[in-house]
């Protein structure tokens, strides 16, 4: 039998009218009232119909999300967070897929939404894209700008990496490195810089001089990431760590260290970011930073819907495996939380 909206009603002990307003959207609802209501639909697995909804509210509840048409683990990870998000508080995600014009800096070409959402939620690279910023503003749509690092038009989702990078160099430093390299991102404009200055910032406070020759920037890709490593295991004084940018950086970077045949983590330790899948399947398992993405999407979904609620605390998490303390054990973690 199909739920109902009054069965959700009796269900929290809340009235019609209090659930009908939490369905379209309203924020001024008791918190002791929003979280009966939420467990009502859950347990109902209730389903209001979009198009009543509309014609109710006058809104889309449609939120679109704006990708790179590049295939990242965080993209897709992001993608289903922030689906699965909008599902909980009744709205449907619209995906919309930018092509590679869009990746290579300042442009001025046009996007065209498939339909109009309540709000555009923005993922990197495009939170900081001006003329994409720009024309959503002159569209009069709502935007969220997830790990954006400038002000402007929208809400920000802020991210930093330094802290926490800084963590990780420091789990280096008792490792006894000193040469450590970092496969860094390909644009210091973007979020993921901030990578970079906790990279350096690490090594300042350390008292070791910051090599330039160390640092390779290039895409985040593997094949990339094989180039940047054959380029810095060639280097007269080696690095004994690489700190790769992303996790799909680090298994480049170990498989080609690998193949020249040197040892990981007995010659070259190797680290990653963001605990993609991929880096947990690997041998060794790949020391990395955990992204919290299903709180980061999260608050952009409480940020797009303007629903009421304490934003969650969003916070990455040093994740050390055999990539550079040596454990030879597989890695059977399951949880992405």
């Amino acid at each position: 039998m199909v739920a109902t909206i009054k069965d959700v009603a009796t269900a929290a002990g809340v009235s019609f009218k209090t659930v009908s307003r939490f369905i379209n959207g309203e924020t001024n609802i008791r918190p002791a009232y929003r979280e009966r209501i939420e467990a009502a639909i859950r347990e109902l697995n209730y389903q209001p119909t979009l198009a009543a909804r509309q014609l109710a509210s006058q809104k889309s509840f449609i939120i679109s999300l704006v990708v790179a048409d590049v295939l990242f683990s965080y993209n897709a990870r992001m993608m289903l967070a922030i689906a699965a998000e909008c599902r909980r508080v009744g709205y449907h995600l619209m995906t919309e897929v930018l092509g590679g014009e869009f990746l290579q800096g300042p442009n001025t070409n046009r996007i065209n939404l498939s339909a109009r959402p309540d709000c555009v939620i923005l993922i990197p690279p495009f939170p900081d894209d001006v003329n994409l910023l720009r024309q959503l503003e002159e569209q009069g749509l709502p935007v969220v700008r997830i790990a954006a690092i400038g002000d402007g038009y929208g809400t920000t989702i802020r991210i930093d990496d330094e802290p926490v990078t800084m963590e990780l160099m420091q789990h280096f430093f008792d490792m006894g490195h000193r040469r450590i390299a970092m496969i860094a991102p390909p644009l210091p404009e973007r979020a993921s810089e901030s990578r970079v200055r906790g990279y350096r910032r690490a090594l300042e406070e350390a008292g070791i001089a910051f090599d330039p020759a160390l640092l390779v920037r290039c895409p985040f890709s593997l094949a990339t990431a094989v180039d940047a490593t054959t380029e810095l295991l060639a280097l007269p004084d080696r690095p004994t760590a690489i700190f790769a940018a992303s996790d799909t950086m680090a298994l480049g970077a170990m498989a080609r260290a690998h193949q020249l045949g040197y040892r990981v983590p007995d010659d070259v330790a190797i680290a990653g970011f963001d605990d993609a899948p991929e880096s947990r399947y690997s041998f060794p398992p790949i020391t990395t930073i955990r992204q919290p993405i299903e709180d980061m999407a999260r608050a952009a979904v409480v940020a797009a819907t303007k629903r009421g609620g304490p934003a969650p605390e969003i916070r990455q998490r040093l994740k050390l495996r055999g990539s550079t303390t040596g454990d030879r054990m597989i890695c059977r973690e399951t949880n992405f939380a």
